[in-house]
C-alpha cells in the first residue's frame, strides 16, 4: 500500500466522528478539518495520500477547494474522494470535472465504507452502488448517527463518576434496547436489555458487572457498523395478510402505478390499474378487488372520491397531499378508509393496506359529547408530549399528560378519554402492556388507542393491532396528519 494517511474534510462533527470510528482500526494516519480554511492549514504540514472531501462545506464548497488543491504541484499524488449526499449522474460528473478521483454517497454505508476507502488507497476503486432516495437511506443515516452517539455515551458511562448513576444508565440502556434492533443491530438490543435487567435487579449498581456488560455493548456497537446492508424482508404478518390479494389502482399515472405494483409484488399480491370514474366507484367496478388504492392528487381521483358512495363496502386507501385528504373523506362513518400522505415510502404503503385488510371490526362512530373531547397523551419524552398538545389544539380537545405506562393506565381509568395516544416504548410498563390492560377492562375496552411508534417499526405496529390498537402515528410526525388521524376518533358536539 502507498501513503496511508487520510485527511477528512467534513463540517458535520457527527459524520466526521463516524468516518474516524469506521477507519480507526485500519492502520491509517487520520487527520480532520471542519472547514476549507482549516483543511488548508492542516495541509501546510501534512501530505495525505487521500482526502475525503465533503461537497457541502461552509463558505467555499468542497469542489471549489478541490480545484484549488489540484492547482498545487505538491498535491499531484493525493487522491481526492468526494463525499456527496446526492449521487445523480450529473453530480458524479461535476465531482470528476472538479478534480475528484471518485465519490462516496451519503449516508455512508458503514458495512462497505472501509473497503471502499482501501480501494482508493490501493488505486483500485470499486464501483459505487447508487441507491438514492429509498428507505435504506433513512435507516442507514439513523444507524450511523446511533453508532456515533452510543459509542460516545458508552465511553462516558464507563468513566468512574458515571458508573453509579443508576437513572442515567437505565435511560441510555432503555433507549438502545428500543432502537438498535430497528437499525439492524440486534445484538445491541439483546445486550442492552440484559444490562438493563442487571441494573434494575439491585438497589445499588454492581459497578464491576455493569462495566463488563458495557464493554460488551461497545464491542457489539462497533461490530454493528460492519454488518451488511439492511435486510428489508417484510414481516410475515404483512405477507400473510396481503398474499394473493387483488388490488385496484385508480387515478395513478403509469410511473407511480408501476412503483406500487413493484412494491406489492414483494407481498405476493396482484395489482391492476383501473379508471377513476367521475361518477364515483361502484360495487360493479370494484367487486373483483379486495382493496382499492385511489390517487386523490389527480383530478380524476379527487372527483371520483367525492362522488363515491360512503356505503361502498370495500376498503379504500386514499393517497395524496394533506391538503386534498379531508377529515370527511376518511370519516369513520364511511366504509373502511385510510389515508397515505405524500411523499410516502413502501413500508407505510404495505402496513396501511395490511391494516385495512385485517379482520379487526371497524369501530362505531364516536358518540356525541356535551363538553370538549378528552385526549390522554402517554409519552415519557416531555418535548414530544408538548408537540402533541400543540398539534391537537385545532381539534378543540382537552389534553391530559402521562409520563409512564402505569401513570397512563391510571389516568385513562380516571378520565375515560375519547382517545389515548400511546407511546410504544416507555419505561416500566410499555405501551403494549397498557393497551392489553385497557382492552381487558370493560370500562376502557372501547376507548380508541392510537400508537405512537418510531419510523419503520412495522413489528410494533402489527403487534399493536393484534393487541387492539385503533391506528398508529410514526415519529417524527407531521402535526397536520396527526390532527387528521386523531379527529377521526373524536366525538361530535351535541347540537
Amino acid at each position: 500500500m502507498g501513503n496511508k494517511s487520510i485527511l477528512i474534510v467534513e463540517d458535520d462533527e457527527m459524520n466526521q466522528q463516524l468516518v474516524q470510528v469506521l477507519l480507526a482500526n485500519e492502520g491509517y494516519d487520520l487527520r480532520s478539518a471542519l472547514s476549507p480554511e482549516e483543511a488548508l492549514s492542516v495541509l501546510a504540514d501534512f501530505k495525505p495520500g487521500l482526502i475525503l472531501m465533503d461537497v457541502q462545506l461552509p463558505g467555499k464548497s468542497g469542489l471549489d477547494l478541490t480545484r484549488e488543491l489540484r492547482a498545487k504541484p505538491e498535491m499531484k499524488g493525493t487522491s481526492i474522494i468526494a463525499l456527496t449526499a446526492y449521487g445523480r449522474k450529473d453530480d458524479e460528473q461535476n465531482c470528476l470535472k472538479a478534480g475528484c478521483d471518485g465519490y462516496i454517497a451519503k449516508p455512508i454505508d458503514s458495512s462497505t465504507f472501509p473497503a471502499t476507502v482501501r480501494s482508493f488507497i490501493d488505486n483500485k476503486p470499486v464501483p459505487v452502488e447508487n441507491t438514492r432516495g429509498d428507505v435504506r437511506d433513512l435507516l442507514r443515516e439513523m444507524r450511523n448517527n446511533f453508532i456515533v452517539e452510543s459509542l460516545t455515551e458508552v465511553a462516558e458511562l464507563l468513566s468512574p463518576e458515571a458508573q453509579t448513576d443508576r437513572p442515567r444508565l437505565l435511560h441510555a440502556l432503555h433507549r438502545w434496547a428500543g432502537i438498535a434492533g430497528t437499525l439492524g443491530i440486534h445484538g445491541v438490543t439483546d445486550q442492552a436489555r440484559k444490562t438493563e435487567s442487571l441494573v434494575e435487579s439491585t438497589e445499588q449498581v454492581d459497578v464491576s458487572a455493569v462495566r463488563e456488560n458495557l464493554e460488551e455493548l461497545k464491542r457489539l456497537i462497533l461490530a454493528g457498523a460492519s454488518v451488511s446492508s439492511f435486510d428489508l424482508a417484510l414481516p410475515p404478518e404483512i405477507v400473510k395478510t396481503l398474499s394473493g390479494k387483488r388490488i385496484g389502482l385508480a387515478g395513478f399515472g403509469r410511473h407511480e402505478a408501476q412503483r406500487i405494483a413493484q412494491i406489492m409484488d414483494r407481498a405476493q399480491c396482484f395489482t391492476l390499474s383501473i379508471e377513476a370514474p367521475p361518477e364515483g366507484l361502484s360495487p360493479a367496478a370494484v367487486e373483483r378487488f379486495e382493496i382499492v388504492i385511489l390517487n386523490m392528487s389527480s383530478k380524476d381521483g379527487s372527483t371520483c372520491q367525492s362522488q363515491t358512495s360512503p356505503g361502498l363496502d370495500k376498503p379504500i386507501l386514499l393517497v395524496g397531499s394533506r391538503e386534498c385528504i379531508t377529515d370527511k373523506a376518511v370519516s369513520v362513518a364511511t366504509a373502511p378508509r385510510d389515508f397515505l400522505t405524500t411523499p410516502w415510502d413502501e413500508e407505510e404503503l404495505l402496513v396501511r393496506c395490511s391494516k385495512l385488510l385485517s379482520k379487526n371490526p371497524r369501530l362505531d362512530a364516536p358518540p356525541e359529547r356535551d363538553g370538549p373531547a378528552q385526549i390522554v397523551i402517554a409519552d415519557d419524552d416531555p418535548t414530544i408530549a408538548a408537540l402533541l398538545v400543540a398539534a391537537l389544539r385545532r381539534t378543540g380537545a382537552e389534553c391530559h399528560l402521562a409520563r409512564s405506562g402505569t401513570e397512563a393506565l391510571a389516568l385513562v381509568r380516571k378520565v375515560l378519554p375519547d382517545v389515548l395516544i400511546l407511546d410504544v416504548n416507555m419505561p416500566g410498563m410499555d405501551g403494549f402492556e397498557v393497551l392489553t390492560n385497557l382492552r381487558a377492562d370493560l370500562q376502557t375496552a372501547r376507548i380508541s388507542v392510537v400508537l405512537l411508534t418510531a419510523r419503520q417499526q412495522e413489528a410494533d405496529v402489527l403487534k399493536g393491532f393484534s393487541c387492539g390498537a385503533s391506528d398508529y402515528i410514526t415519529k417524527p410526525f407531521n402535526p397536520m396528519e396527526l390532527s387528521a388521524r386523531i379527529a377521526r376518533y373524536l366525538p361530535r358536539k351535541k347540537s
